[in-house]
C-alpha cells in the first residue's frame, strides 16, 4: 500500500517527484529549471550590544555576504558557448553597475538566527533584469541569418505525417474497435500507450477521447506549442542561459533574427529538465511540443547542440513550431 500512496502523491503534485536541474557550489546553487540563482550569507555582530541591535547588525552583515557570493556565482553563469556573465562585465563599466544593482534587488527566501549567527539565503532570477543588464542588444543573440524553407517542404512533411496520424487516430477512436481489446503490435505502440496511460492518470481529463483527439489533430495539422530537445545522450553539453541549436552543417536554428529578444530576456532562452515526460508537461512548451533529438555538441562549442538536418527541416517547415521557438518556448532534456 505504501507504493500506492507514493504514486497518488506523485499524481497530485508533479513538482514533488520531478527533479530540477540544479548545480551546487560552495556558497549556493543555480536551479537551471527555475532559472534562479541562490546564494547563502553569514553574519555576526560584536558582543556587548543589546540583543535586538546584535541581530540587526548580524543580518546586515549576512545580506552583504550573500550579495557578495551572489555576484561571484553570477559571474560564472554561462550565457552562450563563448560567453559568461563575467566576460560581459568590465570594471567601472555601466554594465557592471547595472549587474550590481540587480544583485542588490535579490530576494531573501530563507533566514535563520541562532547563537549570534545570522544565516540568509537570497534568490535572483537569471532572466529579466540580469539578462537585460548583460545583454542589452538583440544583435548579441543573432549568429547568422535563418534560411527560409520553401512551402513545398512543408507540404512534403505534411503528406508524410498525415497518413500516420490518421492511422493512429483511427486506432484510438474508431467505433469499430469500441468493443474489442486494443492490440499493441510493437514497442513504439507500447511506449505510446504507456505515455497515454501516464497522462490520463496525472491529468485526469474530463473527456479522454476528446482531449486525445485534440492532441492528435494538433500534431496532424502541424500546430506545435513549443520545441522540446532531447539532449539526454549528449554527455558533454554544458548548461547555458541561451544555448545555440544548429543543424549538422552548423547552420543556426535558434536563436536567430526571428527570435524575440524580449522573450529571451524575460523568460530565459530555454529551460531544462532531466525527464522528458516532465518536460512535455512544462508550461513553457505544453501541451504539444515538437520533440527532436540532439546528437552532439558543435565543434568544441559545448553549449551549441546539434540536431539532424531532417529535424531542423521539420522545425523550419512548421510555422507554429518556429513561432513558439522564437518566443523562447524551448525545453532541453539533459543527462543526469
Amino acid at each position: 500500500m505504501k507504493w500506492l500512496s507514493l504514486l497518488f502523491a506523485c499524481l497530485l503534485s508533479t513538482a514533488v517527484c520531478a527533479d530540477d536541474v540544479i548545480r551546487e557550489s560552495a556558497n549556493g546553487s543555480i536551479n537551471w529549471s527555475e532559472g534562479v540563482i541562490y546564494a547563502q550569507g553569514f553574519g555576526t555582530s560584536r558582543e556587548g550590544m543589546p540583543e535586538a541591535q546584535r541581530k540587526l547588525l548580524a543580518r546586515r552583515a549576512a545580506v552583504v555576504d550573500a550579495q557578495r557570493n551572489l555576484l561571484e556565482m553570477t559571474k560564472g553563469v554561462r550565457l552562450t558557448s563563448m560567453t559568461k556573465v563575467v566576460d560581459q562585465i568590465v570594471d567601472e563599466s555601466t554594465m557592471a553597475t547595472r549587474v550590481q544593482g540587480v544583485i542588490k534587488g535579490a530576494t531573501p527566501v530563507k533566514e535563520h538566527y541562532h547563537n549570534d549567527i545570522y544565516t540568509i539565503t537570497m534568490a535572483m532570477s537569471i532572466g529579466g533584469e540580469l539578462l537585460y543588464a548583460v545583454m542589452p542588444s538583440s544583435e548579441d543573440l543573432v549568429f547568422q541569418s535563418q534560411p527560409k524553407m520553401p512551402e513545398v517542404l512543408f507540404e512534403h512533411v505534411s503528406a508524410t505525417l498525415n497518413p500516420v496520424i490518421i492511422w493512429v487516430e483511427n486506432q484510438l477512436f474508431s467505433k469499430a474497435f469500441a468493443s474489442q481489446t486494443f492490440t499493441i503490435s510493437g514497442q513504439q505502440e507500447a511506449d505510446t500507450a504507456r505515455r497515454i496511460i501516464q497522462w490520463i492518470e496525472q491529468a485526469q481529463p474530463n473527456n479522454v477521447g476528446e482531449a486525445l483527439r485534440q492532441s492528435v489533430n494538433d500534431f496532424a495539422s502541424g500546430e506545435f506549442s513549443g520545441l522540446l530537445i532531447d539532449a539526454s545522450a549528449v554527455s558533454n553539453f554544458e548548461l547555458a542561459t541561451i544555448p545555440t541549436i544548429r543543424d549538422e552543417a552548423g547552420a543556426v536554428i535558434y536563436p536567430t533574427k526571428e527570435t524575440s529578444f524580449a522573450d529571451i530576456a524575460n523568460k530565459r532562452g530555454v529551460s531544462y529538465d532531466f525527464d522528458i515526460n516532465d518536460a512535455v508537461r512544462n508550461a513553457r512548451v505544453a501541451q504539444v511540443p515538437m520533440i527532436v533529438k540532439a546528437t552532439d555538441t558543435y565543434e568544441g562549442l559545448r553549449s551549441d547542440l546539434v540536431i539532424s538536418t531532417a529535424a531542423a527541416e521539420r522545425i523550419l517547415a512548421s510555422k507554429s513550431a518556429r513561432q513558439a521557438m522564437n518566443e523562447a518556448g524551448v525545453m532541453i532534456v539533459v543527462a543526469l
